[in-house]
């Protein structure tokens, strides 16, 4: 006679729940990771956003009102910026703001300030490194430039609004 052996001694039972459980435990892991780590991008107020999206297009607009052009240089600690067209004369000091692409540790903002020669210099600490976009305001926040830049790069970029 054969002796039977009960359910729980048996392969089958065992290898036909492992893989349940395995779902069961994944799916568990999965879902700790999703409520953890949630995404910088979600805004909360999509309408108050949009307005501050509409108040920026029309800095950017004045920008081109005033045919703002200029050279934005960026040295190992120095970064400068000197206006090469455009109506500039009540501009005490300038609020530039870099933006990595991916890292939002990288960001950080500089105040440039204007010097005997007409350029706008300041200081940094950091080292930069990488694709940033650029944001270059005065004090004031009146207008806005913007340009998408590569660091390290030899030469002066060339900042100016964008026509259409």
């Amino acid at each position: 006679m054969t002796k039977i052996l009960p359910w729980y001694k048996q392969f089958w039972p065992w290898f036909l729940l492992f893989f349940p459980v395995a779902t069961v435990i994944a799916c568990s892991i999965f879902v700790y990771i999703a409520f953890t780590n949630t995404p910088d991008m979600v805004v909360d107020d999509y309408y108050k956003k949009g307005k501050a999206i509409n108040l920026d297009l029309a800095k950017f607009d004045k920008a081109k009102a005033l045919y703002l052009h200029g050279d934005l240089k960026i040295n190992e600690d120095t970064v400068s910026f000197k206006f090469t067209k455009g109506d500039n004369k009540n501009v005490p000091s300038l609020k530039v703001s870099f933006y990595h692409k991916t890292i939002k540790s990288n960001d950080f903002t500089l105040m440039l300030t204007k010097n005997g020669n007409g350029e706008f210099t300041g200081l940094t600490d950091k080292i930069i490194d990488g694709r940033f976009t650029v944001f270059i305001e005065p004090f004031d926040s009146i207008w806005k430039l913007k340009e998408t830049i590569k660091l390290p790069y030899d030469k002066a970029f060339k900042i100016s609004p964008k026509y259409k």
